[in-house]
């Protein structure tokens, strides 16, 4: 494999190319995390304002004007402790395909690389990675406070009442969403070269270190850009190619039209569903494979006196 970081993402691409479950590894992972979201959106109608009004009205209502009883105080923190504990097995969930499908591109021969000395941990990588997303929580605090104001600015001058009320707040607020998602790429990006280093024995506080040198470095952000550049592209591909087909279906059974045009748009929706779930997965894979490159040390190699060239360090003593 070549040293150079266009040979490197040209390895990373040729190794994930053929093998589909990678693609699996890497899409089960970004579902996992609430990739889910990104995948079900063009899939689902947008409420409107008066919907949501309708909807969250009595709630809001009750915690304002009613007295909290002991009753509903233990349900609200049955279903907050549920919600804390699905996160947390989702997040471990996504650390562990993450170190499998890493293990996996350190043992395939044409990356030429070397495993890890330390066996992979899910629970140690996943405390790497909060505490590289610590920024990012205070990014989405941000992004909370934020939406919620012009929410309510929404609420109370709404816009074009034929624009979903989801479009026009990303409209009226689009710093929120990308300062959420800039900070949860580069946490995750930070989160995956820790952990790759703390496989190769170092401390969470050391790999932490030398994973942010490594992401600010020239090559950390080239991989970083072409890697998510990608990713985003397609899952913005994605959102608009499904979104078209779920609106072709949707407009075929408000008009009733024949059941043969309705299994048609439905058999359309579900393959070029699969289809861009493929294609994401393989991107996924792609960058997967292209940040454990810049992280894993290369395979050690020995000199062969006799042959006068160079082979992989194997660790067995020589036949006869």
């Amino acid at each position: 494999m070549s040293g150079t970081w266009a040979g490197s993402m040209q390895a990373a691409l040729a190794a994930s190319a053929g093998r589909p479950r990678w693609w699996l590894l890497a899409l089960a992972a970004f579902l996992v995390r609430g990739g889910f979201i990104v995948v079900l959106l063009p899939l689902v109608s947008l409420p409107s304002a008066a919907a949501l009004a309708t909807a969250f009205a009595p709630t809001i209502e009750a915690l304002a004007l009613g007295r909290q009883s002991i009753e509903s105080v233990l349900t609200g923190s049955a279903l907050i402790g549920a919600v804390v504990a699905l996160i947390v097995v989702a997040a471990y969930t996504g650390s562990w395909l993450d170190d499998t499908l890493a293990s996996e591109a350190e043992t395939a021969d044409e990356l030429d690389l070397r495993a890890g000395v330390v066996p992979p941990s899910a629970w140690r990588d996943l405390a790497i990675r909060f505490v590289a997303h610590l920024p990012t929580l205070i990014a989405l605090g941000y992004a909370t406070v934020r939406i919620v104001i012009v929410t309510y600015e929404e609420f109370l001058s709404p816009g074009d009442p034929t624009v979903p009320i989801f479009v026009r707040v990303i409209t009226r607020a689009p710093d929120a969403i990308a300062v959420a998602a800039v900070t949860w790429l580069l946490g995750e990006a930070l989160g995956g070269l820790a952990a790759r280093r703390a496989a190769e024995g170092e401390s969470t506080g050391a790999s932490l270190r030398g994973a942010l040198r490594d992401l600010v470095g020239r090559r950390g952000v080239a991989t970083f850009v072409v890697t998510d550049a990608a990713v985003f592209g397609i899952v913005l591909l994605l959102l608009v190619v499904v979104g078209q087909a779920t609106a072709h279906v949707r407009a075929y059974l408000l008009d009733g039209a024949p059941y043969p045009s309705i299994a048609a748009a439905l058999l359309l929706l579900v393959a070029t569903w699969a289809l861009a779930l493929a294609v994401l997965g393989a991107a996924l894979a792609w960058r997967a494979t292209a940040w454990t490159i810049e992280a894993a040390p290369r395979r050690p190699t020995v000199a062969v006196p006799e042959l006068g060239v160079e082979a992989p360090a194997t660790g067995e003593a020589p036949a006869g």
